[in-house]
């Protein structure tokens, strides 16, 4: 039996050390990077939430004949669907889906117009159910988030203006009730986040984690081409009553550049985010909230 003895010089040595963390520093990197979903601003997103394997995502388009609502599979594939009427939403921003239902869904136009639509999960057909406006909304107010979460027997909805520097946002929380999408019960808080500096937007979309602490998207928008920015916060939690407190001090839980995330929901340990970046299209992150608790 012959032992082969194995000699390594110096730079043999390094060269091996370094392959290791190269390869180590790659996979980590793999599990945390955004990946690009689409290259085209047709196909920004602008609302998102789970639906059959995958999620619907809404687009905040306004020209005739372009996307208004699309399916998005595990393979990332986009699957275009067809708005059942000939009048198309304007600017749809937001989307929520209703608790204990696994294909109803509130569609939200800036100007707070709301579709509430059944998605059909073998031909994703849309029928709309009903069309409802939000309430105690001032003409200057442009909305881009919207939640609806279940309590015990009763639903909360919450909605916000996404205001500017300029600006601040008012956040709107409610009782909801699904059978006639009759909003009641009205509380307004004022949103003025520290972070982005500029181009700032305090509310880009909210989102419930499963502790009832409501969460949003800050961004900054200075136009189509960037650079974006996006600050995630938590503003408050709702109690089991369903009475919202907000936080007085609104510390940052993370942040993110040349993103600009204007989708987000909650699916077990992660907090999946989704961009409208303008011309350069749409972005996904599956961020691992258990450190941010």
């Amino acid at each position: 039996m012959c032992n082969k003895i194995i000699l390594f010089d110096d730079r043999s040595i390094i060269h091996y050390f370094i392959l290791i963390i190269l390869s180590t520093t790659a996979f980590t990197m793999g599990q945390n990077e955004w990946i690009q979903l689409h290259n085209d601003d047709e196909f920004t997103i602008s609302g998102v939430a789970q639906f059959n394997n995958g999620y619907i995502v809404v687009h905040d388009n306004k020209i005739m004949g372009q996307a208004r609502v699309s399916f998005i599979n595990n393979k990332n594939e986009f699957n275009q669907l067809v708005w059942p009427q000939n009048t198309l939403p304007f600017d749809l921003e937001g989307l929520a889906r209703l608790p204990d239902s696994e294909n109803q869904f509130i569609m939200m136009e800036s100007t707070g117009t709301c579709y509430r639509v059944l998605i059909d999960s073998v031909h994703f057909k849309i029928t709309i159910i009903n069309i409802f406006e939000l309430p105690m909304l001032k003409e200057d107010m442009n909305l881009e988030g919207i939640n609806v979460f279940k309590n015990d027997s009763y639903y909360k909805i919450v909605y916000g203006d996404r205001g500017s520097n300029i600006r601040e946002s008012i956040l709107f929380t409610a009782d909801y009730n699904p059978s006639t999408d009759l909003i009641s019960n009205i509380d307004t808080y004022t949103i003025n986040l520290p972070r982005p500096e500029y181009h700032k937007r305090n509310i880009a979309d909210l989102a419930i984690d499963n502790r009832s602490v409501l969460w949003t998207s800050a961004t900054s928008d200075p136009g189509d081409n960037g650079p974006f920015e996006t600050i995630l916060y938590k503003l408050g939690e709702f109690n089991p009553a369903g009475e919202f407190s907000q936080y007085k001090n609104n510390k940052s839980s993370f942040g993110f550049s040349g993103q600009k995330v204007e989708a987000m929901v909650f699916n077990k340990s992660q907090l999946i985010l989704m961009t409208d970046n303008e011309n350069f299209g749409s972005t996904f992150y599956a961020l691992d909230i258990a450190p941010l608790k």
